[in-house]
């Protein structure tokens, strides 16, 4: 397998720290942490679609903040691991699209490889 010599996309963290801070609140005053937490997402992203997509880049790189998603996703380590990488991967494509749609055809999808229930369907 070849090395990947690319330099990582380095965001700034300007809106950063407080989207996660905000995605931490929601999942700690909930009984379904990871479902409050995709909804956070999902609610930032519908607002500021290029500000998500800057802090999903930004979170690539965020160790300890993904630790402990794979934490409270629970399971197999590498297994939660892959499941979060794709569905960073997912919601990044879909909010470069020229029409981001993230509630209607992508959360679904996430929610069902995460092992959770769907989102509400209220917005």
């Amino acid at each position: 397998m070849r090395e990947s010599r690319e330099a990582l996309l380095i965001v700034p963290d300007t809106y950063y720290p407080n989207t996660i801070t905000q995605i931490n609140t929601a999942a700690n005053n909930s009984s379904e942490p990871m479902l409050a937490a995709i909804e956070a997402v999902v609610a930032m992203a519908e607002v500021n679609p290029e500000a998500a997509r800057v802090a999903l880049w930004r979170l690539q790189t965020d160790w300890k903040t993904l630790a402990r998603m794979e934490e409270r996703l629970g399971g197999e380590p590498t297994q939660a691991a892959l499941k979060i990488g794709a569905a960073i991967y997912l919601a990044r494509m879909e909010l470069a699209s020229p029409s981001p749609q993230l509630r209607q055809r992508l959360v679904p999808e996430i929610m069902e490889w995460l092992g959770r229930r769907e989102l509400s369907t209220a917005e």
